[in-house]
């Protein structure tokens, strides 16, 4: 699976494996035609509290970056903060996947305009 990848801090608990959010990500994504392609860029941090505070992000969430045409590709980042399971991991990839396709769609109808 291409544009994925995860990160872990060393003292994350390990409550969610690398192995079922690839699992996860792959069963999200199975059902769309050329998947590959129609997956946009996602990092998934696994961090403490701690290490989420240092940087600003209180709680798991999702942060979009670059949502614009620029020189860097756009892509997501999912914070899968604390005592996060893949309860926590699954709406937030389906809001990527909702959001990316949302935008894909409506960059497609501004060039047939």
């Amino acid at each position: 699976m291409k544009n994925f990848e995860i990160v872990r801090s060393i003292d994350a608990l390990k409550l969610i494996s690398p192995k079922d959010l690839r699992a996860w990500t792959e069963r999200a994504i199975a059902p769309m035609p050329q998947a590959e392609v129609w997956m946009p860029p996602i990092l998934v941090m696994l961090v403490p509290e701690s290490v989420a505070e240092v940087v600003g992000t209180g709680h798991t969430e999702v942060i979009r970056h670059s949502r614009f045409p620029s020189e860097l590709p756009s892509y997501y980042e999912v914070w899968l903060v604390g005592q996060t399971g893949i309860a926590d991991y699954v709406p937030a990839l389906h809001a990527i996947m909702n959001d990316f396709h949302g935008n894909s769609a409506g960059r497609e109808q501004e060039m047939l305009a």
